[in-house]
């Protein structure tokens, strides 16, 4: 029987086919906790020193120039974010054309510097630029994007949903994996951070930080992720702007300070981010409950 494109995709991580995941993928921070949006869904102007540190790091793992371990789901994930680099530079073209139409530059002139025959072929690049970009400047998006925009939308309320049902079973495994005994020494040990701090230590680093290796940031992110629930359960932030429904918005709170809470302690996981076969109940509990949180909103997008 063959295989429908959904239940294909449903094997392996978004950030292999999703442009959001894939873009937040490669600007993950070292240690892995801030993501960024893809390019323009903030509203922010993406640039590629964005994304350079990140992909070159992934390019030279993939060929096996620092370590040849490098995840599936970076390359396709890089692959992706190269359709959208490719997305952003036509973009930029444009508006260069253009500009220097403006400013009375010669099509001669431009077809020179963008390497084409003459004049004809400038102005039927630039018909073709506007013709593929709405009057914003912006990419349109395909139809399959626009589905994949409304799944991940619908798939991250499924997420939230799920954090705030089983609020007090990640807040305490959250507690409990927080004050495991020198938790960040066993992160900092970790095969990941070996893999950071060998590709850190071919960069150049300033006096202070010679000899030191980098800190994952995961373990002080959760810790400040569990004082800002505690802040929140003793007194509920108030909205600067009047709310129609009080409860419902304090209520979606609490749902992203869990479902923030549910990422961090995903990292546990996966021995290459920790090890805690000294602890395998603690372990088992963490996986159990991280595998349950997948199937269930999987199911729902």
């Amino acid at each position: 029987m063959k295989t429908t494109r959904a239940a294909r995709r449903a094997q392996y991580p978004e950030a292999e086919y999703n442009r959001d995941r894939a873009w937040g993928r490669l600007l993950e921070s070292p240690g892995g906790v801030r993501r960024h949006s893809r390019p323009g869904s903030s509203g922010s102007e993406p640039t590629l020193l964005e994304v350079a540190r990140a992909y070159d790091r992934i390019c030279q793992r993939a060929r096996g120039i620092i370590q040849p371990d490098v995840e599936e789901t970076d390359i396709l994930a890089t692959l992706m974010v190269i359709r959208m680099l490719r997305d952003k530079l036509e973009s930029d073209e444009l508006r260069l054309i253009s500009l220097a139409r403006t400013k009375r530059i010669t099509w001669e002139r431009i077809a020179d510097a963008l390497e084409l025959s003459g004049r004809q072929s400038a102005e039927r690049r630039h018909l073709q630029l506007t013709r593929a970009q709405r009057a914003d400047g912006t990419l349109p998006r395909t139809q399959n994007e626009r589905v994949e925009s409304v799944r991940e939308q619908r798939s991250r309320r499924a997420e939230r949903d799920w954090a705030l049902r089983h609020g007090e079973l990640i807040r305490g495994l959250a507690a409990r994996l927080a004050a495991v005994d020198g938790l960040q020494a066993r992160v900092d040990r970790s095969h990941e951070a070996r893999i950071l701090n060998a590709l850190e230590g071919s960069r150049e680093r300033g006096p202070q930080d010679q000899g030191k290796p980098m800190r994952l940031v995961w373990p002080k992110a959760l810790r400040d992720c569990l004082a800002e629930d505690e802040r929140f359960r003793a007194a509920p932030h108030k909205s600067q702007k009047p709310a129609a429904d009080p409860a419902w918005e304090r209520q979606q709170q609490e749902a992203d300070i869990l479902h923030r809470l549910l990422g961090l302690i995903s990292y546990a996981t996966n021995p290459r981010n920790l090890d805690l076969s000294d602890l395998p109940e603690l372990f088992r509990e963490i996986v159990k409950v991280h595998g349950e949180y997948q199937q269930q909103t999987r199911v729902r997008r």
